[in-house]
């Protein structure tokens, strides 16, 4: 907690700036591809009264929100599933209220065949299968006014094989929860916000079940992607932006937890620690962790650069004082290239690469080491690269290749002439995915992607397998 002043005083400093700028407004907005919003000896008045037909001259020329989210220049190396930017300034046609006041459905939809090949696993007895697969996100997102925009988002999970479905209920998890607030170039949001800083370049053509199965999510995740409840403060300049995020509580409410390694009672990872023990139908709420993200991006009509370092704080036992905290940190830095070509087509490509570097104290586990940190930190390193090939508007082919490899210490006491131990296991994950999209309209498209899995670690079979994906998606 001694980091919470700190953006507490950033957050203050940035709301000092605009005391009354927040307020609602009637005068039209300016155009979405403005970097920064007028300072107020720029800004027009405010009038009483609109003209209709200057109104709708003045949105024509402004670009719909189908263009703004559509544009496969602004949406090289991510993809709608995680798309951090506000909505539109200007009304989408598919919303309610005025041109400045509106609240619009956010809507996915992914369906399809997933073929699992299950080519070697520790128990030999596991049978590949056939599932038919099915996920939706829904919910609504809007602004009040030029300054404010919100969002709200549930989703309906995929789960393993169908899963997540009996007899007519399904599992259900909330995501974005999220409110903005802009003025001069400063962003401020709180809920449960997505950090842009901490999302990898990835290829927009693997997305095809909304990175929710392994193959996508996992690499994510182990680089310390933060979608999770808490406040972050940017500054946005000439394609600069300066990022802080800060979050403090229990594991299970970010996923940038995923990244901590080590073994917490009973060998498992941090993040599964609240899920081994329930408590009136809760996970354990014995631990508390923070995380304090400084970021930095620049954003160029050629490329794309972002570094970012998350500093964390573990502690694994609220309930006793004698605990030592765990620290630990994660370095991130993403590169990636806009270039054009043309073949007797135009083609847009988009190389990326991704790397991510952690490390953390581990707890001693063994019994009679209570409350003792081994001398070995966990590290592991993630890395990542592809490259997207648009043939025609945001149809093409992509290819990604991620590794994660770590080392994760444990203890062995000492036992007569032989002096205590700290042996390290070392694992290798691999993850390849080979995708293809063509978009039949605006809002829906059919995906077809390869992906293949395969974990090496110490003293242990490799395990390997393959899956094949054909979908229809829908994202509004």
């Amino acid at each position: 907690m001694k980091r919470l002043p700190f953006t507490a005083s950033l957050c203050v400093l940035a709301l000092g700036t605009a005391p009354a700028a927040w307020a609602q407004s009637t005068t039209p907005p300016p155009p979405a591809e403005a970097q920064a919003e007028p300072t107020p000896a720029e800004a027009p008045a405010p009038q009483a009264t609109t003209d209709a037909t200057s109104a709708g001259e003045l949105a024509a020329e402004k670009p719909t929100a189908k263009e703004a989210a559509k544009n496969p220049e602004e949406m090289a190396g991510t993809t709608e599933v995680v798309d951090t930017r506000p909505p539109p300034v200007t009304r989408p046609s598919l919303a309610v209220g005025n041109e400045t006041f509106y609240v619009k459905p956010v809507l996915a939809l992914a369906g399809g065949l997933h073929v699992e090949n299950l080519i070697q696993t520790l128990n030999r007895n596991r049978e590949s299968r056939a599932t038919t697969v099915a996920l939706t996100r829904f919910g609504f997102e809007g602004r009040l006014g030029q300054y404010v925009s919100f969002r709200s988002e549930f989703e309906r999970n995929i789960r393993a094989h169908g899963s997540g479905v009996w007899e007519g209920t399904a599992s259900f998890s909330v995501r974005d929860q999220v409110i903005r607030l802009q003025r001069w170039g400063v962003t401020l949001e709180a809920g449960i916000i997505v950090d842009p800083a901490s999302v990898d370049f990835i290829s927009t053509h693997i997305a095809d079940t909304l990175l929710a199965d392994k193959y996508t999510r996992d690499p994510l995740l182990y680089s310390g992607f933060n979608r999770g409840q808490g406040a972050q403060a940017a500054y946005e300049w000439n394609g600069f932006r300066l990022g802080m995020g800060f979050t403090a509580a229990n594991p299970l409410s970010t996923s940038s937890s995923y990244q901590v390694g080590g073994s917490f009672g009973g060998g498992s990872r941090f993040w599964e620690r609240p899920l081994a023990n329930y408590r009136n139908g809760q996970p354990d709420d014995d631990l508390h962790f923070q995380v304090l993200s400084p970021s930095l991006s620049y954003s160029h009509e050629l490329f794309e650069a972002k570094a970012m370092a998350q500093v964390f704080d573990v502690n694994y036992q609220t309930t006793s004082r004698t605990d030592p905290l765990l620290h630990g940190n994660n370095l991130r830095g993403n590169l990636l290239f806009k270039l054009h070509a043309d073949v007797g087509i135009p083609l847009f490509i988009t190389p990326f690469f991704n790397f991510a570097r952690v490390q953390n104290d581990v707890t001693n586990s063994t019994p009679g080491f209570a409350d003792q940190l081994l001398g070995t930190h966990y590290t592991a390193t993630s890395l990542g690269a592809g490259v997207d090939v648009n043939l025609h508007g945001r149809s093409g082919i992509g290819v990604q290749f991620n590794r994660v490899a770590d080392r994760s210490p444990s203890f062995v006491a000492a036992t007569g002439d032989a002096p205590a131990r700290e042996p390290v296991t070392r694992t290798t994950q691999t993850f390849l995915n080979i995708g293809g999209t063509y978009w039949f309209t605006e809002d829906v498209a059919i995906g077809g992607r390869y992906a293949r899995y395969q974990k090496k670690q110490d003293g242990v079979a490799d395990e390997i397998d393959a899956s094949y994906f054909l979908t229809l998606r829908l994202q509004l």
